[in-house]
């Protein structure tokens, strides 16, 4: 898969004009688990929803295209691209979108996406909406009222918002999105993620005694924001190689020493001193951030402070 060949597909598919309208809701407790529903639209919100997908397309065709890398945060200016089959939950609900034999929507369970497809064939687009107003179904507070010849009528039952907002696009076997944590938790699919904070870890650890290495590892893989910071590292690393000869035992607790606002916990590994993974939720994040050298020092004020978060441990 490459960039720019989803480049092509999507441009390809907005070349041929798509002017039809599929509509589809996507109910149940959880993505993996929805039913996927049909519904239609009367004609001129339709078009208005043809053009809203088609300018979403248009937008995202203009953008850098990039490959999913877990490591990497756009710009409001690029697109990351992944292959559907790698993202298994969105791409089954997709190939039912795309055969088209799903019931007409029954309204019994909540919201959990939206869909709305234009196009036919090869060419066709998927636009996904998976949160904001409407998602899952809500029901407005107090009681709707709906005027009918001079009455107002009570609206009872769930109240579905269309916004012209989607987070995924599919094409031809390509899903575009402009957020790693979109895979990583709306769409469920933290696989790429997890090896890339495992291999992350492994390799800037070789020269680093760490007593719990097992347990900083599963840590590690489970948690989005560990993960997160582990794919911080490899990018600094990869815009930096030399960054990794800074990370050594040595080094480390040295730093660990001479400030101990960080509290980050030292122990005997083999008989020499090297860093203690705590796992306590107050302290697993700490060997994390010592890798990715999250601290600054404020000659102003002369404190310390975690980079992320601005928390002052220098009392």
């Amino acid at each position: 898969m490459s960039a720019e060949s989803a480049r092509q597909a999507l441009q390809e598919a907005l070349d041929a004009g798509p002017d039809t309208l599929d509509n589809h809701v996507l109910r149940g407790a959880a993505l993996g688990e929805a039913e996927v529903t049909r519904f239609g639209l009367v004609g001129n919100m339709a078009a208005d929803v043809v053009a809203d997908v088609t300018h979403a397309a248009e937008t995202m065709a203009r953008k850098q295209f990039l490959a999913y890398d877990p490591s990497y945060q756009t710009s409001t200016s690029q697109v990351l691209v992944e292959a559907l089959a790698d993202i298994p939950e969105l791409a089954a609900i997709d190939a039912l979108i795309r055969q088209g034999d799903v019931p007409d929507d029954n309204g019994t369970e909540p919201v959990v996406a939206m869909a709305h497809s234009i196009g036919t064939g090869d060419g066709q687009i998927v636009a996904y909406r998976l949160k904001g107003a409407g998602i899952a179904t809500r029901r407005a507070r107090g009681i709707p009222l709906v005027p009918r010849d001079g009455v107002y009528v009570p609206l009872t039952g769930e109240v579905i918002y269309y916004e012209p907002r989607f987070e995924a696009l599919t094409v031809s076997g390509f899903v575009f999105f402009n957020t790693v944590t979109l895979v990583q938790t709306k769409l469920r699919a933290p696989a790429k993620a997890r090896q890339l904070a495992k291999t992350t870890l492994k390799s800037v650890t070789t020269h680093i005694r760490i007593d719990g290495y097992a347990e900083l590892e599963a840590a590690v893989m489970a948690d989005p924001s560990m993960r997160a910071k582990m794919a911080h590292v490899a990018r600094l690393i990869s815009d930096d190689p030399e960054y990794a000869r800074h990370l050594t035992t040595k080094k480390l607790v040295t730093f660990v020493g001479e400030h101990p606002e960080y509290d980050i916990a030292t122990s005997k590994v083999d008989g020499e001193k090297g860093l203690k993974f705590d796992s306590a939720p107050q302290h697993r994040h700490k060997i994390p951030r010592l890798l990715a050298d999250d601290y600054l020092h404020s000659y102003l004020t002369d404190r310390s402070y975690e980079a992320g978060s601005k928390q002052d441990v220098s009392s």
